[in-house]
């Protein structure tokens, strides 16, 4: 008998997850652009929200398709970030060169950071240990 633990271990993202993975990195990246300016008193929700939303992603890609998928996901989403910070033909940057735009920049290297090395030490594999135990009926 096999733990969960090497079970989740052994599983490999298929190429559909890892695609699947890449879209979402890069959706995620322009959504986080998008939103990321909006301010609501002194809480800035939208850096919240992207943030929040890119980490609760990468660790459903890694319950899903393991450390692979996990990391063509930040790879998608950096390399989006990336071509984004390059100046535009106006001579402008998608991201302003201000609080709320550093804050969005760095926050997103800490959680991609941060997401990829919870995937690859396996902190998401307490889920799968819950789901092996059969459930008792009217109890």
């Amino acid at each position: 008998m096999t733990s969960s633990r090497a079970r989740a271990d052994s599983r490999s993202a298929g190429p559909l997850v890892l695609l699947l993975a890449a879209v979402f990195g890069a959706v995620l990246c322009v959504a986080g652009l998008v939103v990321h300016r909006h301010v609501t008193g002194p809480v800035p929700w939208g850096v919240v929200l992207a943030l929040g939303t890119v980490l609760v992603t990468l660790r459903a890609a890694a319950l899903v398709g393991g450390t692979a998928a996990a990391v063509v996901l930040a790879v998608s989403y950096g390399a989006v970030l990336l071509l984004t910070m390059s100046s535009r033909p106006e001579g402008d940057y998608l991201v302003a060169a201000d609080a709320l735009g550093y804050s969005f920049l760095l926050g997103s290297l800490v959680v991609l950071g941060a997401g990829v090395v919870l995937a690859a030490r396996g902190a998401g594999h307490i889920a799968s240990e819950t789901v092996d135990r059969p459930r008792r009926l009217g109890g």
